[in-house]
This record gives C-alpha cells, structure tokens and sequence, in this order.
C-alpha cells in the first residue's frame, strides 16, 4: 500500500487562482499530488500521517529558471572563479543547490556549468545522494571564440557547433544553451557574435535531435536573427528594443527575465573591476525595457542567474517593474514550468502532478514578500526542509 500524507494549513495558492482558498489540505500518495481541496473534504482514513502548517500558506514548489549550478555570486570575482578547478566547482554546486532547495526552490533549469558537472548533479540529487531542486540541465554553453560566455565554451562555424551540439546530447544534456550577444551595450550597437548560419545551425541541429534551444541574448541583429529563426527561450533581453518586443508577442519564443545581475548591487559589485561601471550605467536604461516587456503583458519566467537562495528577490525586482504580485508568482510557478517544458509535472497544485508545495507565512498574493519566510519544503512528496521540526514530523520515514 502507498504511503499517503496530508499536507494542511491555514491557506492554499494553487498556481492558477487569484485568491486563497482557506483550510487547505492537500494528499499526496508517494511522490504525486492525490487531491487538493478543504482539510474537511478529506477522509481522515484516506492518509497515514498529517503535516500541519496552521498559520501558513501552501504554494507550488519554485522554479528557478536560468540558474548555474557552480555560480557564486557572493565571491569576490565570481565569474572569473568559474575557472576554478571542477572538484571546487562542484562542491561549491552541491552547497549552492542546498541553498536553493532551503529557498523554496524545487526545481531549477541550470544554463551550463563547466565539463558537464550540471549532468553529474542532476543525477546526484535524482539518486539522493545529495540535497538540492530537482533540475533540467544544458552541459556546455556553445559561444564563439570572441565571444561573451564566462561559462561557456568557444566553438566556431557550423560543423564546431553541430558537433557541440551531439556531445551535449551524448553527455546527457536536456537542452542546448547558445550566447549570442554581450551583455553591455556600450557606447555602439549590440554585435551579435554568432552569424545567421550559426544560429539556424544551432536551432536546427538541436531540434532535430529533439532538444530546445536558450540564448543569452539582450538585443541588435543577433536578437533579430534569433526570433526569426526560432529559437525556444530568450534569455535576459536587457537591450530589447520596442520593435524586437513586437515581435517576441507573436513568436513561440519564451521569456526568461533575470533583474538580479543588473540590480542586485552584491552581484555588480563582484562583477571583474573593468565591468562595474558600465553596468550602473546601464541599469536605469535595462530597467526601462524590463518595464516594458512587463507592460507588454508578454509571459515571462524567472531566473537569479546563480544568485542562490534569493529567488524571492527577482520577484520584488518585477513587481517593482511594474507586474502584479500574481504575475510574479506565475513566473516562478506555472510559466517557469512551461519554461522547463514540466507543465505536466509541477508548477501548480494539481492532482497528478508531483508534491512540491512550499509553505510560506504570509499572503504572497497581497505581499511578494511572503516568497523571503519559506517554513517548509516538500518535494516530490518529502519532506526536506523545515527547520522547526515537530514531533509528528520526525516521525515520518519522508522526513530530511
């Protein structure tokens, strides 16, 4: 017989709703949702054990959608660290992923790490050898020899990237990621990096391989190209300009929107000494665009780009870009789902899809920043963070 557990509180956000519903509970049956409904619409001979959050709110487990594993935001330099050696790296990438998990953050899409150790932690945690989101990986970023990429590799012409390309797939990557432009814009226009051929290389080899492809890409030609040509998530689009928005909204494109790396003074201050200026130059027009993708009322996700722990802080950055607090909560939840292609699978609070419920005090819907007071994380029907530990909770076999 399945174990089945009962998850109540006071309120329950399922992802899809703009309101609460009170007195929720939710069952769940090994790693899946069973029901969602009211504690007393539920047969107490339905379950086996009982976790009560009183007081809080149940929520979808967060999703970090563009994230690096082994990034550290924190460190002095950090993007020059990622040239530590991998041993460091990776254990540095286990630290990190606890962090997010303690966050609130159950699933994550991770942009490329150095020598496929996002692959190597993907499996980690799906074999339980260490805490950490469950998460969607690309192995080696594909940049060009000239180009952008701190974590990415150099691959020039079309047969270098076709070949990446196989070896990610073989290595076991889940999609492909690409860097098309800088991120700066400078005193001139914003260069694309990759030519048009490389580009439509990169997207058809990688769809015929049945993989979707992610580009750092914040604007010029190469954004132009990008759209055109089909490309599956844009991410950052700081340099986004009203006409290439146009186009976004009619394009299968998704939206990865990251504020952190330009407004998060702890990351621009750890950028290398010759960057800093230029992205406190930037920031007033990049917060100018970001208001108005929001205003374009365009779907968009959320990633911290490697600032661990503090998902929660990117939607504050968009709320006070202009997007409702459901807005917000939906990038981190539902469209960061779709973002991951797990749409089926997590997200919301529905029966069938897996357990990752996170309980929070307070009423995200009303303040953002309930999302800072996680009190309990359960994923895939265990439970792996909650800090205030009682007696009915160390008793399950579920338990951290």
């Amino acid at each position: 017989m399945a174990e089945r557990i009962l998850v109540k509180a006071s309120f329950i956000w399922d992802g899809v709703s703009k309101d609460l519903r009170h007195n929720g509970a939710i069952l769940i049956e090994d790693t899946k949702i069973k029901t969602v409904g009211s504690y007393g619409e539920i047969n107490p001979s339905d379950y086996n054990h009982v976790l009560d959050f009183s007081g809080l709110t149940l929520m979808p487990g967060l999703i970090d959608s563009h994230t690096h594993h082994s990034m550290d935001p924190t460190l002095e330099n950090y993007l020059d660290r990622m040239s530590d050696s991998i041993p460091e790296l990776t254990l540095r990438a286990a630290a990190m992923m606890r962090k997010d998990l303690q966050a609130g953050v159950t699933t994550c899409r991770t942009l490329g790490d150095k020598e496929y150790l996002d692959i190597a932690c993907r499996e980690a945690v799906n074999k339980n050898l260490i805490l950490g989101p469950r998460s969607i990986v690309a192995g080696k970023g594909i940049r060009a020899a000239n180009g952008h990429g701190f974590v990415g590799y150099p691959f020039d012409g079309k047969e270098e990237i076709r070949k990446a390309i196989h070896e990610n797939l073989a290595a076991g990557a889940d999609f492909i990621k690409i860097y098309i432009s800088g991120t700066l814009k400078g005193d001139g226009d914003l260069p694309s990096y990759l030519t048009r051929e490389e580009i439509a290389t990169a997207i058809r080899t990688s769809h015929e391989a049945g993989l979707k492809v992610a580009s750092h890409c914040v604007g010029g030609i190469g954004l132009d190209w990008a759209l055109e040509l089909g490309l599956d998530t844009l991410e950052h689009a700081y340099h986004i300009s009203d006409a290439q928005i146009e186009k976004l909204a009619v394009s299968t494109t998704k939206l990865v929107l990251t504020p952190s790396p330009i407004l998060n003074d702890k990351i621009v201050y750890h950028y290398p000494k010759h960057l800093i200026q230029g992205h406190f130059n930037e920031r007033d027009e990049i917060c100018g665009r970001m208001r108005a993708l929001i205003g374009a009322n365009i779907p968009f996700a959320l990633g911290t780009d490697g600032m661990h722990g503090e998902l929660a802080k990117e939607a504050e950055y968009v709320v006070e870009l202009g997007a409702s607090n459901f807005s917000a909560l939906q990038a981190l939840t539902v469209y960061g789902a779709s973002v991951c292609g797990m749409e089926n699978e997590t997200g919301t609070l529905e029966a069938g899809k897996y357990a990752d419920i996170i309980a929070v005090e307070g009423n995200p819907l009303e303040k953002i920043q309930a999302l800072k007071k996680v009190k309990a994380v359960v994923k895939q029907g265990r439970l792996v963070h909650y800090p205030n530990s009682q007696s009915n909770i160390k008793e399950l076999k579920y338990s951290f």
